[in-house]
């Protein structure tokens, strides 16, 4: 991996101090999440395969659960939410700032409604982020468990 200037030896603008910032928290998370990765795996290997199948072919009442039950559209909205709360702005904020009705916002914040990648792009930039950032974030966020995940987003470990 390559090493990131220091702020003290490269003069950075505060837009590039807060992307290395997110760099080495994104670093950090990835790190540990390789490491509980690499310990699920040696666990999984001990189990048989048919009933880790069925768990990942489980599905929600309308059928569209990703893994264990979680909806990405749900991951989605906490992540969002997590990210609009850390940097203290409202609902009416961002709407305003996307041109995304309130009400429709509302509802995929809370997992309600799939978002557009027109609609995730335009939320994500209203965040401060990139729509890739954000669908890094919520790749990690759908990596964890749901406590785990919650925890992390409480923490602010994605939000950072």
């Amino acid at each position: 991996m390559a090493n990131l200037p220091e702020q003290e030896a490269s003069p950075l603008t505060p837009s590039q101090a807060t992307a290395v910032r997110l760099y080495r928290k994104q670093l950090d998370l990835a790190q540990q999440l390789r490491r509980q990765y690499e310990e699920r795996k040696s666990l999984a290997g001990r189990e048989s395969m048919r009933p880790m199948q069925k768990r990942l072919m489980r599905s929600s009442a309308n059928g569209a659960a990703i893994g264990n039950g979680i909806l990405f559209r749900e991951v989605l909205g906490e992540v969002i939410r997590s990210l609009r709360t850390e940097r203290k702005e409202t609902l009416h904020d961002i709407a305003e700032k996307t041109g995304v009705s309130l009400g429709y916002l509302s509802e995929v914040e809370r997992g309600k409604k799939e978002a557009s990648s027109e609609v995730m792009e335009s939320i994500s930039l209203a965040l401060g982020l990139r729509l890739s950032d954000t669908l890094r974030l919520v790749a990690t966020a759908l990596d964890l468990n749901e406590t785990d995940r919650r925890e992390v987003l409480k923490s602010g470990m994605l939000r950072k």
